[in-house]
C-alpha cells in the first residue's frame, strides 16, 4: 500500500514538523529571555538612580516627596512588565495553537485520503461504511474547530479582563498609598 518513497516523505515531513515546533518553542524562550534582560537592565538603572536620589535627600519632607515620586513609576513599570509577559505568552500560545490546528487538519486530510485509497481495494459494498467514517471525521473536525475557536475566545476574554483588573487594582492601591502618605506622613525623628 505504501512505497518506500511514501515512508521517506512521511519521515521528512515529521522532521520538518519537529524543527518547526522547536523553532516556535525557541522563539518563545527568546522573547522571555530578552524581556528578562530588559527588566534587569531597567532595574539596575532605576536602582542606581534611586540610591543616588536617596543620598541627596536633606530632610524628612524630601524623603516623603521622593517616596511618592518613586512609587507610581514603579507600579507603572511592574504593570508594563506584566503586559509584556502576557503578550509574549499569548504570542507563543497562539503559534503553538496554530501548529496543533494545522496538524489536526493535516491528520484529517490524510485519514480521508487513506480511506479513499482503501475504498479502491475494499470489497464491494464497503462504500457505505467508508462514507460513514468520512462523515464522522468531518463532523469531528467541525466540532474540534468550533470548540477550539470558542476556547480561544473565552481564554482571550478572561486573560484580557484579568490584566485590566490587575492594572486598575494596582493603580488604585498606589493611589490610596500615595494619598495616605500625604495625609499621615510618618513621624521620623532625626
Amino acid at each position: 500500500m505504501f512505497a518506500t518513497t511514501d515512508f521517506a516523505a512521511l519521515g521528512q515531513a515529521q522532521v520538518e514538523k519537529s524543527i518547526r515546533l522547536s523553532n516556535i518553542a525557541l522563539a518563545g524562550a527568546e522573547r522571555f529571555f530578552a524581556l528578562q534582560l530588559d527588566v534587569a537592565r531597567d532595574l539596575i538603572a532605576n536602582n542606581t538612580a534611586t540610591v543616588k536620589a536617596f543620598s541627596e535627600v536633606k530632610d524628612v519632607q524630601g524623603l516623603i516627596a521622593l517616596q511618592q515620586q518613586i512609587s507610581q513609576p514603579a507600579v507603572d513599570k511592574a504593570l508594563a512588565v506584566a503586559k509584556h509577559v502576557y503578550e509574549a505568552t499569548s504570542s507563543a500560545q497562539a503559534e503553538l495553537g496554530a501548529f496543533v490546528e494545522e496538524q489536526v487538519v493535516e491528520f484529517n486530510r490524510n485519514l480521508v485520503s487513506n480511506l479513499d485509497k482503501a475504498v479502491k481495494q475494499a470489497p464491494a459494498g464497503s462504500e457505505i461504511m467508508v462514507s460513514a467514517v468520512k462523515t464522522a471525521v468531518a463532523t469531528a473536525a467541525s466540532a474540534y474547530d468550533t470548540v477550539a475557536r470558542t476556547a480561544k475566545k473565552v481564554t482571550s476574554d478572561f486573560a484580557d479582563a484579568g490584566v485590566a483588573a490587575a492594572e486598575s487594582s494596582a493603580k488604585a492601591a498606589a493611589s490610596v498609598s500615595k494619598n495616605a502618605m500625604r495625609k499621615n506622613p510618618p513621624n521620623i525623628a532625626v
